[in-house]
C-alpha cells in the first residue's frame, strides 16, 4: 500500500511539474531570432516613467501646412509645417497626427527619439488639423523618393528595374542593420513606400527609412551583430516579394 501511495504521489508530482514548470529552453527573442527582444508598444520597451509623458506638453509655435497624405491605419494624416520650428525650416519637418495616445503612439515617439529623428511630441491645437487638441509627432523629413515613382525607374527596361530594386534592397537592409546595431531599434516594415531612394542615373546611391511605428518596429539586444541583422533583413525581403 505504501509503495502504491508513493508511486501515485510521484506520478502526480511529475504531472504538476510538467504542467507548471518552465520549459528547459525558452526562446530569448522574437521572430525566430535570439536578438529581437520586444515590440515598441510593449512594457519592455516603454520601461521609463518619462515615456508616459511624451505627449503631456501642449505644443506652441506649430502650424500645419500642406497635407501630404490622407488618414492612414495608424495615423490621422501627415503634414508639412508652415514655418520654422526649433531651428528647422518648416519644409524639413514632417508632422504626424496620431489618432490616440496609446502604447503604439508612445512607442513610435520613443523609437524616433532613440534613432535621433524626433523633434517634438505633444498635443496640438490647430483648426486645420482638428477641432480638438490632438497628439502629434514632429520628426525630421528624409530626402528621396519612393523608387517606383521616379522617372528613371519608370523609363527603365525590366532588367534595369530589377537591378535598381536589388540595389535598393541591399542599401535598405544595410541601413536597417546599422540602426539596429547603433540605436538598438529594428525597422522591419520594409515595403517599398517606407524607403526613400536617391538616384545617380539608374543607380540607387542611398536609401532612407521612414515609418518607425507598429507593428514592425522592435527593440533589439545590445550585442546584436550587423551581419546577422543584414542577412535577416535580406531574407525577409526575399520571402516577401511585395516588400521589395
Amino acid at each position: 500500500m505504501y509503495n502504491l501511495r508513493y508511486i501515485a504521489f510521484f506520478i502526480c508530482s511529475a504531472i504538476l511539474l510538467s504542467t507548471h514548470a518552465a520549459p528547459l529552453v525558452v526562446p530569448r527573442g522574437l521572430l525566430g531570432t535570439t536578438w529581437i527582444e520586444a515590440s515598441i508598444n510593449s512594457d519592455a520597451f516603454l520601461n521609463d516613467p518619462k515615456d508616459k509623458e511624451l505627449f503631456s506638453t501642449m505644443l506652441t509655435g506649430v502650424r500645419a501646412g500642406q497635407r501630404l497624405n490622407p488618414q492612414g491605419k495608424y495615423n490621422a494624416g501627415l503634414y508639412l509645417l508652415r514655418e520654422a520650428y526649433k531651428g528647422h525650416p518648416g519644409n524639413s519637418l514632417i508632422m504626424k497626427v496620431m489618432k490616440s495616445i496609446d502604447k503604439a503612439t508612445l512607442g513610435e515617439a520613443k523609437a524616433l527619439h532613440e534613432i535621433g529623428d524626433l523633434v517634438a511630441s505633444g498635443m496640438l491645437e490647430d483648426r486645420l488639423v482638428s477641432r480638438h487638441p490632438v497628439p502629434v509627432i514632429i520628426m525630421l523629413r528624409k530626402p528621396g523618393d519612393v523608387l517606383s515613382t521616379t522617372k528613371e525607374y519608370k523609363d527603365a527596361n525590366v532588367a534595369i528595374k530589377e537591378q535598381m530594386r536589388a540595389q535598393s534592397n541591399k542599401l535598405k537592409c544595410e541601413k536597417v542593420a546599422l540602426i539596429a546595431v547603433s540605436k538598438h531599434i529594428l525597422h522591419l516594415d520594409n515595403h517599398e513606400a517606407n524607403s526613400l531612394v536617391t538616384l545617380t542615373g539608374n543607380t540607387v546611391s542611398s536609401v532612407e527609412l521612414i515609418d518607425f511605428g507598429v507593428p514592425d518596429t522592435y527593440l533589439v539586444s545590445k550585442d546584436v551583430k550587423e551581419p546577422e541583422v543584414l542577412n535577416f533583413c535580406l531574407q525577409r525581403l526575399k520571402s516577401k516579394p511585395q516588400s521589395a
